[in-house]
C-alpha cells in the first residue's frame, strides 16, 4: 500500500515541517489552550487555581538555523520574560474548561468544583464579569455560541446546561440524558445544534432553543469496561467540527488493554455529520499505547490532533480521504498533550501538554539564512 501523502498549498502550512518554536512555562499541567482572535495572547487552564494568560509579543521564538549542517538535533528554546504570563484569579479548582468569544474581549472558563466564571478585558487586565456554581462537581468542558449570547457546561454531574451571557446564572435551558460523566460539549456552527459526549462514547445532538433531544451518535469504541479496576474506561476526550459543520471529529482510544489513564490505541473518529455515520476511524501510522486528546480541523484540509501517554507524546495529521496519518511528529519530553488549539494564522499550534508548558510549533519550513556576502573589492 502506498505510503499517504499530503501536499501543502501554496502559501499554505506544512506539517511536515512541523517543528518547536517556543514554550510557555508553567509548573503545573496544562489541560486546555486557546489562543485569542488577535493572535495577541494565548490562554491556558492548568492543575492549580488560576487562568494563565501569557503575551506573545515578549515571548522569544527559535530562530531558523544559519547553517543547516550545525543544526543541533535539538536546539535550545529561548527563555521567555517572567512578565509575560499573567495569573488570573478567582477559580477553586483546576481549570480544564477554557473558550473565547469571538468579540476577542470575553472568555469563558470552568473548574473542577463546578464553577463558571465569565471573564472580560482580554487585553487589559481580565476581570470576573460574574461566576457562579454550574455544576455539581467538574467542569469538564464549556463552549461559546457562535453569535456570544449563550455558553454550553458538560459536567460530571450528567447534566448539561446552556447559559445567557449577559447575567450570572441566567439559565437557558438543561439537557439532562446522559448516565456518566460528561466529558465534552460543542455547539454546531449554525448556532442551533447542541452536542455533548461523555465516558462511555454516546454523542448527543440537542436542539438549542428548545432542549429537546434530536439524536445520538454513537462513538462507543472510543470505551471500554475495566474488569481488572472495575470501571468504565475511555471516553470522548476531544471534539470538534470542520467549519462549515459538515463533519464531526472525537478524540479518544479503542482497544480492551486500556489502564486507568492514558492507554490504549490512540484514535480519532470522522463523522458525517448529517447522517451520523461513521467515515473514518483515523489512526497512527504505527500503534502506540496513547489517547487522542485534541483535534482540530485545518482549514487547508488537514486534521491535527494532540495526544500521548506517559511514555512520550505526539502530534499526527490526517487527511480526511486516508485513516492512516501522513505525518507524526513525537515530543522530546516525555509528556502527553491535553489540547491542541490553531492560531489565527493557520500556521502554528499550541499544545497544552502534561509536564507544564504549552509548547508553539509552526508548521513552515525552515527558512535557512543565507551569510551576508562580502564584496572583495570593498
Amino acid at each position: 500500500m502506498d505510503e499517504p501523502k499530503y501536499v501543502p498549498k501554496p502559501d499554505g502550512a506544512d506539517p511536515v515541517a512541523t517543528r518547536l518554536v517556543a514554550e510557555l512555562k508553567h509548573d503545573r499541567g496544562i489541560l486546555a489552550c486557546k489562543y485569542d482572535p488577535a493572535n495577541q495572547f494565548l490562554f491556558a487552564g492548568a492543575r492549580d487555581y488560576f487562568v494563565h494568560r501569557w503575551d506573545l509579543d515578549k515571548e522569544p521564538v527559535l530562530e531558523p538555523p544559519t547553517d543547516p549542517k550545525k543544526k543541533p538535533r535539538y536546539p535550545p528554546v529561548p527563555a521567555a520574560p517572567a512578565d509575560s504570563r499573567l495569573e488570573m484569579v478567582k477559580h477553586q479548582s483546576w481549570v480544564g474548561g477554557l473558550s473565547l468569544f469571538s468579540d476577542g474581549d470575553r472568555l469563558a472558563t470552568g473548574d473542577f468544583v463546578g464553577q463558571l466564571v465569565i471573564w472580560s478585558g482580554r487585553a487589559s487586565e481580565p476581570k470576573p464579569m460574574f461566576s457562579f456554581e454550574a455544576h455539581k462537581g467538574s467542569i469538564r468542558k464549556v463552549a461559546v455560541s457562535p453569535d456570544g449570547k449563550l455558553v454550553a457546561t458538560a459536567g460530571n454531574d450528567g447534566a448539561v446546561r446552556v447559559w445567557h451571557t449577559d447575567a450570572a446564572e441566567k439559565l437557558h435551558q438543561e439537557m439532562l440524558g446522559h448516565d456518566c460523566h460528561v466529558y465534552h460539549v460543542a455547539f454546531h456552527p449554525d448556532g442551533k445544534g447542541l452536542i455533548s459526549a461523555d465516558l462511555k462514547g454516546v454523542v448527543k445532538h440537542w436542539d438549542v432553543e428548545s432542549g429537546k433531544l434530536i439524536r445520538e451518535i454513537d462513538a462507543s469504541q472510543l470505551h471500554t469496561y475495566s474488569v481488572k479496576y472495575e470501571v468504565d474506561v475511555g471516553g470522548i476526550r476531544g471534539m470538534t467540527f470542520n467549519a462549515d459543520g459538515s463533519q464531526l471529529a472525537c478524540a479518544g482510544a479503542t482497544g480492551e488493554d486500556k489502564g486507568i489513564a492514558h492507554s490504549g490505541d490512540g484514535r480519532v473518529l470522522l463523522f458525517d455529520w448529517e447522517s451520523g455515520n461513521l467515515l473514518k476511524e483515523l489512526r497512527p501510522e504505527k500503534k502506540e499505547v496513547c489517547t487522542a486528546w485534541g483535534v482540530q480541523f485545518h482549514p487547508d484540509g488537514f486534521i491535527v490532533a494532540s495526544g500521548g501517554s506517559r511514555t512520550g507524546g505526539f502530534l499526527w495529521f490526517w487527511t480526511p480521504e486516508n485513516d492512516v496519518a501522513f505525518h507524526q511528529l513525537k515530543f522530546r519530553q516525555r509528556a502527553p498533550g491535553f489540547d491542541v488549539d490553531l492560531a489565527p494564522d493557520n500556521k502554528t499550534l499550541a499544545v497544552a501538554d502534561h509536564d507544564g508548558t504549552v509548547r508553539l510549533y509552526e508548521m513552515t519550513a525552515e527558512a535557512i539564512v543565507e551569510p551576508a556576502k562580502v564584496d572583495a573589492k570593498t
